[in-house]
């Protein structure tokens, strides 16, 4: 199961802390609609459309319209549109963390992440089922992370490329 600290960790460098705490159903709704994940009967494109049309509404809602949040740092900046999808997929990655490490769900985090280009099931699959993968197929799964999504989404948990890392 998803905690709620763990939603709370995951969406606080997005929308800021304060944010959350003056609207803590934001965490609540989140964490219930991961936790009502089943991967036999539910797709993941469905819970990451679920959460980023429901953080969208969520965060209009609070800001009255206007999308500016205050995040830790103190900076007031504005979440485009474009965040969303990213941030629902960032949130996809506490579900996927907990699936069992079987060939049913290494074939479909595998279908996930070729068709939806989702660094999320790039980092399951890349850190949860490495003894499914080769060694060549580890360095695809690296080098897809690198070349398709920003630093800042894969530098917590893949090295930086060099003769040494993967």
């Amino acid at each position: 199961m998803v905690s709620e600290q763990q939603v709370f960790h995951l969406l606080s460098p997005w929308v800021g802390s304060a944010l959350l705490q003056v609207r803590p159903q934001i965490v609540k709704e989140t964490q219930k609609r991961l936790n009502s994940f089943v991967s036999a009967r539910d797709k993941a494109t469905d819970l990451r459309n679920s959460l980023e049309g429901y953080l969208y509404s969520a965060v209009q809602s609070a800001t009255e319209g206007d999308m500016r949040i205050l995040l830790d740092s103190g900076d007031v900046v504005r979440m485009e549109n474009e965040d969303f999808p990213v941030l629902a997929d960032e949130l996809l990655y506490l579900v996927f963390d907990q699936f069992p490490t079987d060939a049913h769900h290494l074939m479909l985090l595998r279908d996930y992440s070729l068709r939806e280009n989702s660094l999320s099931a790039i980092r399951a699959l890349y850190l949860r089922f490495a003894d499914y993968e080769t060694e060549e197929e580890r360095k695809t799964l690296a080098r897809v992370a690198r070349e398709s999504h920003p630093a800042f989404r894969w530098k917590g948990w893949l090295k930086e490329e060099g003769p040494n890392n993967t």
